[in-house]
């Protein structure tokens, strides 16, 4: 035997090594011969002796060799009939103890607990639904053009959905509900708005009143963008409410967006106009 196959072996216990040769027809022959070898290199290890072959004297008489082979082949039945007893015997003992081991170390299985946590995650708002409400408002006339169509389509879903991530924050923040990643939130959003300015940076053709709705977005657009940059040093105590740039250029969008959507498609209500009152 190698060296591995050597090892192998010696580390088996004599139990080990019974269960090998009890159990012929589980293994192969040469595992069984071997696992008999080391038993017999231990010295008072017990291991069934290897069936020697019959040999038959070809000189003697043929009911001599006749009677050997019978000897023979009752006394090979009487040690099958042996191992069979006792590999079911030890069989059993390794099986039950087994099921032991494994329901004495059986641990209860503990459900995970579901546990809340605050999150600062913005909405994420698509406009593709707004631009679709915007198209089917203009002329039919200014329709007819395909490419001006689909230039105005992609900017109204651009605007409008940093638009709405926009409206959210600040609303939060006039609600007195802004987290303490407002900030950062401010930053996720002027990237959204990037964008449009994208789109922005280029000329296009649109009829009168599509030319009227798109210049009142990029107005929009501008001061929304400048909002956000201000608006976080002027969080605490609600500041931006006596800002008077602030004030005045949020009053702007209302007023804007006024002549694009009759309302804010995340809060309902109508945008305002802005009232000027002349004194005489």
């Amino acid at each position: 035997m190698s060296d591995y196959s050597t090892d192998f072996y010696h580390q088996k216990t004599d139990d080990e090594l019974r269960f090998f040769i009890e159990h012929p027809e589980y293994y192969q022959p040469d595992l069984i011969d071997s696992a008999r070898r080391e038993l017999r290199r231990r010295g008072g290890a017990w291991a069934p002796p290897l069936p020697e072959p019959m040999a038959v004297n070809l000189d003697a008489p043929a009911h001599v060799a006749r009677a050997g082979r019978g000897v023979n082949f009752l006394n090979l039945a009487l040690a099958a009939v042996l191992l069979l007893g006792m590999g079911y015997f030890y069989y059993s003992k390794q099986r039950g103890g087994g099921v032991k081991a494994v329901a004495a170390t059986a641990k209860p299985h503990v459900p995970p607990r579901l546990v809340e946590v605050p999150t600062s995650a913005i909405p994420t708002y698509d406009g593709s639904s707004v631009a679709d409400q915007l198209v089917a408002r203009m002329p039919a006339a200014e329709k007819k053009d395909p490419q001006a169509l689909r230039q105005f389509r992609e900017l109204a879903r651009r605007f409008w959905t940093a638009e709405m991530q926009t409206e959210y924050l600040t609303g939060l923040a006039h609600a007195g509900k802004a987290g303490p990643m407002f900030a950062e939130q401010t930053t996720v959003v002027r990237q959204t708005w990037s964008e449009f300015n994208k789109g922005a940076a280029y000329s296009y053709r649109f009829g009168p009143k599509t030319a009227n709705v798109y210049g009142r977005m990029r107005e929009a657009a501008s001061s929304q963008q400048h909002i956000l940059e201000q608006f976080p040093g002027l969080l605490d105590g609600k500041k931006f409410l006596t800002d008077k740039e602030l004030v005045s250029r949020e009053a702007d969008v209302q007023d804007w967006l006024k002549d694009v959507l009759p309302a804010s498609p995340v809060t309902g209500k109508p945008y305002k106009a802005t009232v000027l009152t002349i004194k005489y």
